[in-house]
């Protein structure tokens, strides 16, 4: 059985509850359009856009089971109840000077982190890629640009802006960079496939590193993701700036992923904003951390009500990161920042972690002399590290952990905290002994 149908059936296996993402049509779709491919191998974009604008509404738009070559970036806007069969695959050029001269004059609409090349719009709409694992394929060849250190004029690969929609059986095949954004409303992922991981490199290793290559990027409100396969350079799951109410449950981040992700917010002082938000049931095997929090020195807004439960740990460098106070310690020494603001956090629940640390801090990504995620007295046997801007973190609990440091008994896991940066009666409530020595699991007592 392959890994994807594996991911297939246990999206059956499992119910998932969570946010209302009910994805119903107010009419069946009563027209059809099937895009037409150019055998040639020239490019098909114009066909793409010729059969969305002509089936934009209440209408079943198919690609065959062909390789279409989608080299232009595009935009198919004005969709409203139109479902999407992607039985064939869509490839960017396999020309990194093409791409990045396309996407530098692209109007597609950017997303947070840059110019996606796929960009859909509208209401009630289904993106259903064939169950058959060599279809439904989104190939971005990132793998000569990872060969090759070009970080430069990057493409995000899709942006999802749908209110009312369906992504499912999507596969992702070495992208640039960015894979999925996603900042529409009640929105439901299933079964979603990532392959960001380099054929001739491992996690430590600098060349060929697939950097940025986030999963799902999530802004949106009332989304759920159900069932995710992926092995990437960044975070897994990155939920960012404006979400509300995600639900992401049963899924697997491998190679070197940077985690189930919150933020990163406050950047330059913004005040950015994320609530409502859960992990349920993943695993994460090689990632640098399994769950992790990041704002900027200086940031403001708030995080509040997120909750991370039974994550299984294979060989992740860090189990738990939360940090107010980033900035990236590769291009020198922290900002003069003015202000005495931090992004707010409050009702950060953590339970059920287990499984084992690896024995490396870092990856790949760690090109400079000061890596971007050192941590002062990081020694690979943390399971927990928390970087507090004092007096701005209420109400973070942590409940059952159970992890053992590389080839070593859970006895000698530790963890780094600074007491002092705790609201006053924090302490009762954190379930764990903020210190920088021994993990030592503490009673959770009431907020109140």
């Amino acid at each position: 059985m392959s890994l994807f149908l594996l991911v297939v059936l246990l999206t059956s296996l499992y119910a998932v509850p969570g946010t209302s993402t009910s994805t119903h049509h107010p009419r069946p779709p009563t027209k059809h359009c099937t895009v037409k491919h150019n055998h040639d191998g020239s490019d098909d974009s114009a066909n793409i856009l010729h059969a969305f604008t002509a089936c934009a509404t209440d209408s079943f738009i198919t690609f065959l089971p062909a390789n279409y070559s989608a080299y232009t970036p595009i935009t198919l806007a004005g969709l409203n109840n139109v479902v999407i069969h992607l039985n064939g695959n869509l490839l960017l050029p396999n020309n990194i000077e093409e791409v990045q001269q396309k996407i530098n004059v692209s109007t597609n609409q950017p997303s947070t982190y840059a110019t996606p090349w796929f960009y859909f719009h509208g209401s009630n709409v289904q993106l259903i890629g064939s169950a058959e694992f060599e279809w439904g394929r989104f190939y971005g060849f990132g793998n000569h640009w990872w060969d090759l250190g070009v970080r430069t004029l990057r493409p995000q690969l899709a942006t999802f802006n749908i209110t009312n929609g369906l992504m499912r059986n999507l596969k992702v095949i070495k992208p640039v960079a960015w894979g999925w954004n996603i900042p529409g409303t009640d929105l439901r992922v299933e079964n979603h496939f990532v392959d960001a991981k380099p054929d001739n490199g491992t996690r430590w290793n600098t060349i060929s590193f697939p950097f940025n290559t986030d999963g799902i990027n999530i802004s949106g409100h009332n989304v759920t993701v159900a069932s995710y396969y992926g092995h990437n350079g960044d975070d897994c799951i990155s939920i960012i700036n404006g979400a509300q109410n995600v639900f992401a449950t049963n899924g697997f981040c491998g190679f070197s992923s940077h985690g189930l992700s919150i933020g990163s917010l406050g950047s330059k002082g913004s005040f950015q904003t994320v609530q409502d938000v859960v992990f349920k049931n993943w695993t994460m095997d090689g990632a640098v951390y399994g769950a992790r929090f990041k704002s900027w020195t200086g940031g403001a807004g708030f995080a509040d009500n997120v909750t991370w439960e039974d994550i299984k740990l294979v060989n992740v460098s860090t189990a738990i990161f939360l940090t107010q106070n980033y900035f990236d310690q590769s291009l020198g020494p922290p900002p003069n920042v003015t202000s005495n603001s931090s992004t707010h956090i409050s009702n950060f629940k953590y339970n059920n972690f287990y499984g084992g640390l690896n024995a490396n801090w870092t990856d790949g990504t760690c090109i400079t002399p000061v890596c971007w995620n050192f941590v002062e007295g990081g020694d690979a046997t943390q399971s927990i590290i928390f970087d507090l801007y004092p007096g701005t973190a209420l109400n973070i609990s942590v409940g059952s952990i159970k992890v053992h440091p590389f080839e070593k008994p859970y006895t000698e896991t530790t963890v780094i905290c600074d007491p002092e940066t705790l609201v006053p009666g924090e302490q009762a409530t954190l379930g764990f002994n903020c210190t920088r020595g021994a993990y030592v699991r503490t009673p959770i007592g009431s907020s109140g």
